[in-house]
């Protein structure tokens, strides 16, 4: 009797479980003014969980517009070759069909062939036209150029100056001409907005032949600093010899702080070997600028220890932009001293003043690069920082963010040791990287998904679908949520 109790008991707590997980699921399908089942869904979509299938296909004959979105990206991201399925992009609204594509591009969730196939459909908006021929640059493909005149005298700046950039890269100057005749009408304010969208579309799909006209338009004295910053910075990616032409230039004339650090920012960060001495012309005596300058030089020596001992002086003098370029440069290293580097980071965070919690997106993006590479680490600074429980938790949810069996291995080992919300992040860590869990561990993630563990929606969702697909249970769950 007792025993049956016990056992009876324990079926009535996993049960218990389970609703409590499909209520969360549902949350992913109930209509919100507040955008939530919008970022709900995009949490399922970053576990790549093929069992999730089923129900981002129930998702495109969603009532939601936004659902319908994401159903069909959620497709796209599961797909062998990571691309969205013309058959359901056409039972969408030409609106919808928009926002789909766009988001496609910005994801690289679309093949060059399903682009032809779209570019061949009528009215579609020149906007999409004119991206998704920017798209097929990007990766290498002949642009296809139809529809892409009409685009150059759309009243639209953002439309007319890509679609010209496109045109000018075949050889065609006539659409640039045209392009800038319409911007010259245009107020000083809206010019620079609009140089600075263009500048860094042509960044975005490397339409080079645009860089050296567009320099030029800047020297106009209405294009303010930041837009200049913008267009150096692209000349700088796309046609160095310019770039750092512009570069000395605009170091010359600009010498206040900011202007100066975001300026060696920009140099700093180049994975294309800059020329020496370039750094001597940021100098200005102030701590991070000589740091930026350092790390200028080394990179120009092409030898990566000094480089990567170059950008860990910088992040001594760290302030949040300069602690987000060099967690982003430190990715072009070798792994090693990548890891090196993202490690300095963290551990300077750990001893660094109370006011840099701003950098604490900083942190995480650094953390979760280095906990891809070496997990090992990231439970050393666990230990380390006992007392400190945000900082924790942030690399917890790194560990999470890996979803590899090294960071469930490592998160396994720190279960126990932390507060209720890092030990519910640890659960999910275990639960994301692990095939399979152990009796032990599915009853501690079923509490954690039926809201015992502190995490906020978008990892309770997270929890709520690991629980339901380590139960057995995924089959169920999905017909729960989609009878709902």
């Amino acid at each position: 009797m007792l025993c049956f109790g016990s056992m009876a008991s324990a079926q009535y707590t996993r049960t218990d479980h389970f609703d409590a997980a499909v209520l969360t699921l549902q949350r992913c399908t109930a209509s919100s003014k507040t955008g939530e089942q919008h970022a709900l869904i995009v949490s399922l979509r970053a576990l790549n969980d093929q069992t999730l299938r089923p129900f981002f296909q129930s998702l495109t004959k969603s009532a939601s517009w936004s659902s319908r979105v994401d159903g069909i990206l959620g497709l796209a991201e599961l797909s062998a070759r990571r691309d969205i399925d013309i058959a359901l992009l056409n039972q969408l609204s030409a609106e919808d069909r928009s926002t789909v594509l766009r988001n496609a591009v910005g994801f690289r969730l679309i093949q060059p062939e399903t682009i032809r196939e779209i570019l061949k459909i009528k009215d579609l908006p020149l906007l999409d036209v004119v991206v998704l021929n920017a798209e097929l640059h990007r990766v290498g493909e002949k642009v296809s150029g139809s529809g892409l005149e009409t685009a150059v005298t759309d009243p639209s700046d953002e439309i007319s100056g890509l679609a010209a950039a496109l045109l000018l890269e075949n050889g065609n100057e006539s659409p640039w001409k045209i392009f800038t005749a319409q911007l010259a009408t245009r107020s000083p304010e809206i010019r620079n907005v609009a140089i600075q969208e263009l500048t860094r579309a042509v960044q975005l799909y490397c339409i080079r032949a645009s860089i050296a006209p567009i320099v030029q338009i800047v020297q106009d004295p209405s294009y303010t600093v930041p837009t200049r910053m913008i267009v150096t910075g692209a000349a700088l990616a796309l046609d160095p010899a310019i770039g750092r032409t512009e570069w000395r230039k605009f170091t010359a004339q600009e010498r206040g702080q900011s202007a100066v650090v975001r300026a060696g920012l920009q140099l700093m960060s180049q994975e294309k070997i800059a020329e020496a001495g370039l750094g001597s012309s940021l100098r200005n005596g102030e701590p991070l600028v000589e740091a930026i300058a350092d790390a200028i030089e080394a990179n120009a020596s092409g030898d990566p220890n000094a480089l990567a001992s170059a950008l860990e002086v910088v992040i001594d003098r760290a302030n949040r932009p300069s602690a987000e370029w060099v967690v982003k440069r430190a990715a072009f290293l070798p792994p090693p001293l990548a890891a090196q580097v993202w490690k300095y980071l963290l551990v300077w965070f750990l001893t660094a003043p109370a006011n840099t919690t701003a950098l604490s997106t900083v942190i995480l993006d650094c953390a979760s690069r280095l906990a891809l590479v070496d997990a090992g680490t990231i439970e050393n600074l666990i230990r380390l920082s006992e007392n400190e429980r945000q900082f924790q938790e942030i690399l917890i949810l790194a560990l999470c963010n890996a979803a590899t069996p090294e960071a469930a291995t490592v998160a396994e080992r720190l279960r126990g040791s932390l507060s209720r919300r890092g030990d519910a992040l640890a659960i999910l860590a275990i639960a994301r990287g692990k095939p399979t869990l152990a009796p032990d561990f599915l009853r501690e993630l079923g509490i954690v998904a039926a809201g015992g563990g502190d995490l906020d929606p978008t990892l309770l969702v997270q929890s709520a679908w690991l629980f339901a697909r380590h139960s057995g249970k995924a089959d169920q769950a999905l017909l729960q949520i989609q009878n709902k």
